[in-house]
């Protein structure tokens, strides 16, 4: 008798419900920043540089579950051109010879973590201007399992669109 009414009492609170009223809310974040020559601290084995951005909404449940993007701006804060990262910049000194200039992102709680090499053979070079990045964080289920069957490409304009078209909540920080 008590799963009975339990079971009605179910259906009637269910039923009661229409399509209109049930909704869940999702977001995402967006970390904008700058990055200037002086900004850049290095690396513990001496390899390398990096930069951290404080990014209190990376959480554990976050990191199990989430996705995380980063791109470089290689455009102009007023038309920007994202690419995601890591990101190789090919480069030639004056004297001829080719290197790269690399940038990698990591993602741990509270944090996102920028680490920039250089691959000159001779002499180590260090970013000489600002590189304006963009963090992506995406937590809504829908979106991440697209993400991950690949329906939606990991390029900034396809997630964006896919995360706009469904209205999702987004949740943009300006960190400079």
């Amino acid at each position: 008798m008590k799963y009975l009414l339990l079971s009605i009492a179910s259906l009637m609170l269910f039923s009661a419900c229409s399509d209109d009223t049930v909704s869940y809310t999702s977001d995402y974040t967006t970390f904008v920043y700058t990055v200037n020559p002086a900004d850049w601290v290095e690396l513990e084995n001496g390899e390398g540089l990096y930069y951290d951005v404080s990014a209190p909404e990376i959480n554990y449940g976050v990191l199990d579950n989430g996705y995380f993007i980063t791109y470089m701006n290689i455009g102009t804060q007023q038309d920007p051109i994202y690419y995601e990262l890591p990101q190789t910049l090919v480069k030639t000194d004056d004297d001829g010879i080719t290197y790269s200039e690399e940038f990698y992102p990591s993602y741990s709680k509270d944090l996102v973590r920028i680490e920039f090499y250089d691959t000159h053979p001779v002499t180590k070079f260090e970013p000489n201007r600002s590189y304006i990045f963009r963090t992506v964080v995406v937590s809504e289920p829908y979106i991440l399992s697209r993400i991950k069957s690949k329906e939606i490409g990991t390029d900034y304009n396809s997630i964006m669109n896919a995360l706009e078209s469904y209205d999702i909540q987004k949740n943009e920080v300006i960190l400079d």
